[in-house]
């Protein structure tokens, strides 16, 4: 049976320690050929939003946030963030990292029954 894992990332610039385990950890499973989808919600939302990994400076106990995405990213990782937070934040379609799209709550359900989930 293949390992599947939702990863959950809630934070971002609002506790970058948590972000960047969370995306240590997504990179940790897809070394270990597990297959990895990562969900941001509210603050995690700005996770996705191109370029705004770089304005994360004070994280320090992962890898940069910076290299931990461009790592899944090139790995081609599938990510979702919630619509109604990437509105909040004023994210965009057109702002996503590639891999990455706008989902609703039943995306999060429907993965959430078929995969091992971890929530950060």
């Amino acid at each position: 049976m293949d390992k599947k894992l939702l990863l959950v990332a809630t934070h971002s610039f609002d506790a970058p320690e948590r972000a960047g385990a969370a995306l240590s950890i997504a990179n940790t499973a897809v070394a270990n050929g597990i297959d990895v989808i990562i969900f941001t919600i509210n603050e995690g939302a700005l996770l996705v939003k191109k370029g705004f990994a770089e304005t994360i400076k004070e994280q320090k106990a992962f890898p940069p946030i910076k290299d931990l995405l461009a790592s899944l990213v090139e790995a081609e990782q599938k990510f979702y963030v919630c619509t109604p937070c990437a509105a909040q934040f004023g994210v965009k379609p057109e702002d996503l990292l590639p891999n990455a799209e706008m989902a609703g709550a039943q995306t999060l359900v429907d993965l959430a029954m078929d995969r091992e989930v971890m929530t950060f």
